[in-house]
Formats: C-alpha cells, sequence, structure tokens
C-alpha cells in the first residue's frame, strides 16, 4: 500500500476537527498527516495497518495515532453491509508547554509507534470522545485535554509499531512494499513462495528479504504469517468453519503449523480464541 499525504480539514481558526466517518467499507488508503488521531471503529471489522503492525480490528477498536504516522483500516469481508467510526484529529501544535502537560506530552510522544487501547472498560473515553465531537471552540479543546488527560493515565496501552520502525516515504520503497503487500492480500490463500515475491520486485530472494527486513522490522514470513492468523482470528469469531476448513483457507498446509503460529501472534490456540468470544 502507498502511504499518501491526507489534507485534514482544518479550517483557519481551527486546530481541532471530529466527525464519524460513514461508508459502505472503509476506503481510506495508506496515508498519513501532520495531526494525530483518536479514532474508534463504531461498526465493522477487518485488518488495521499502523506503521509495521499488522493487526485485527472489530466493533470498539481504539487507536491514537501520532504525527506522520502511516495508517489505514480495511475490511476484509466483502460482504459487510456498513463501516462508520469516531474520528479526532488536532494540530500537532495544539498543546502548550506548560509543565502541567507533561504527561499528555508523554503520552504524544508514545504514538509515534501507534497505541491500541485495550480497556476493560472503553466508556469513560468513549464518553469524553462523543464531547469532543459534540461541543466547539473553547469547549472542544478543553474536552480534548480532559480525553487526553485521561488517556495519559492508563495502563492498558499497547505500542504497536516496533520501537526501531521509521517510516521510508521514498517512492520505490513504497511501491515496492505496495506491490508486496497487494501480492499477500490477493494471494494469502494459497502457497506462497520468497521467489514469487521476490521476482515482483526484480530481486533475487537473499536481496528481497535483505530489504523487506529493513524496510518492516521482520522477515517476510513473520509478515505473512502474522498477516494470515488475523484473517483466521477473523474467521473464527465470524463462522462456524472448522479449525482445519479455516487452517486450509488461510494458506496453511499443516495443522499443527497452523496452531503454532496461531499461538505465537494470538496468545491462544485457534480453538481457546474462539471459546473466548463466543463467551463475549
Amino acid at each position: 500500500m502507498k502511504p499518501i499525504f491526507e489534507k485534514v480539514d482544518l479550517k483557519d481558526d481551527e486546530s481541532i476537527l471530529a466527525f464519524i466517518y460513514s461508508r459502505d467499507e472503509f476506503g481510506a488508503p495508506w496515508h498519513f498527516h501532520p495531526e494525530y488521531e483518536l479514532t474508534l471503529i463504531l461498526e465493522s471489522s477487518g485488518i488495521r495497518y499502523v506503521g509495521n503492525n499488522i493487526s485485527a480490528f472489530e466493533e470498539g477498536d481504539l487507536v491514537l495515532i501520532g504525527s506522520n504516522l502511516p495508517h489505514c483500516w480495511k475490511n476484509e469481508n466483502q460482504e459487510q453491509s456498513h463501516s462508520s467510526s469516531l474520528v479526532i484529529q488536532w494540530d500537532k501544535n495544539v498543546l502548550s508547554e506548560l509543565p502541567s502537560f507533561a504527561d499528555i506530552r508523554n503520552l504524544l510522544n508514545k504514538s509515534q509507534r501507534g497505541i491500541v487501547l485495550e480497556l476493560a472498560d472503553k466508556q469513560p473515553v468513549i464518553d469524553l470522545m462523543h464531547k469532543v465531537l459534540n461541543t466547539t471552540s473553547i469547549k472542544r479543546y478543553l474536552k480534548l485535554i480532559e480525553l487526553l488527560h485521561t488517556i495519559s493515565t492508563l495502563n492498558e496501552l499497547t505500542l504497536l509499531a516496533g520501537d526501531s520502525y521509521s517510516s521510508d516515504l521514498s517512492d520505490s520503497a513504497i511501491n515496492r512494499l505496495e506491490k508486496v503487500q497487494s501480492y499477500v492480500r490477493d494471494n494469502y490463500m494459497n502457497k506462497i513462495k520468497l521467489s514469487d515475491v521476490a521476482s515482483r520486485l526484480s530481486l533475487s530472494e537473499q536481496s528481497f528479504s535483505r530489504y523487506f527486513s529493513k524496510c518492516m522490522n521482520r522477515p517476510f514470513f513473520v509478515f505473512l504469517n502474522e498477516y494470515r492468523v488475523n484473517i483466521a482470528s477473523r474467521m473464527l469469531v465470524e463462522t462456524d468453519y472448522q479449525v482445519t476448513e479455516i487452517a486450509y483457507n488461510c494458506g496453511y498446509e499443516s495443522l499443527p503449523f497452523f496452531y503454532k503460529q496461531f499461538q505465537k501472534f494470538k496468545g491462544y490456540s485457534p480453538l481457546e480464541f474462539r471459546k473466548m468470544y463466543q463467551r463475549i
């Protein structure tokens, strides 16, 4: 996916934008902008891309995106009827240098890797987001400060992009990664050989492996297995397919290897993962 610059529509007299994004599907491309962003998924599910992190998302997904950090949400289920999110974006200069804002500035520094809020009770944060949405002018500013302060005090914050992640926005690097990710998206259910992907970039297997690891901070097959496991996790929750069928549909030829990879990325076996969501 090619990260493109997005012009956030802040007026001359505005520093904070809050809105409901509502479409048949999440169609925003892989993009970045100087403004910080807090996004709450109201409806839909799929795969979330933040920096070099790839994770499944669903209703209630809550993520803080740092300045110029590439990101997007993509639906994997073509039969979904609607997608919507509550989005708050604000200028990176909205905070003063007052010492009392130190905790918020620390939070925003961490957000340069993206932060997912894995809260047992998201409702207080969600309520504050709606207050930001439903106010204007100085009241919106004050509610945003209250919202960010509340988040800065929470412990259930998980950084998304790797600690060595840095976005290479050169056209050649972007175009190459776009080809790789498009190929994986279209072929993850089939056997993928390193030579198949490397040839699309006119690279040797060794050169491609070094290049991909440098750009994404992980080997290609780690990326591929993480992608497949995220697809499998959605199928476990949203369908009644047997685990064996899901494994084969996600490109795994060995069931033990699928179990091993699923445990690695999700911390549960596929059956434990399905039962956990059935109890919710």
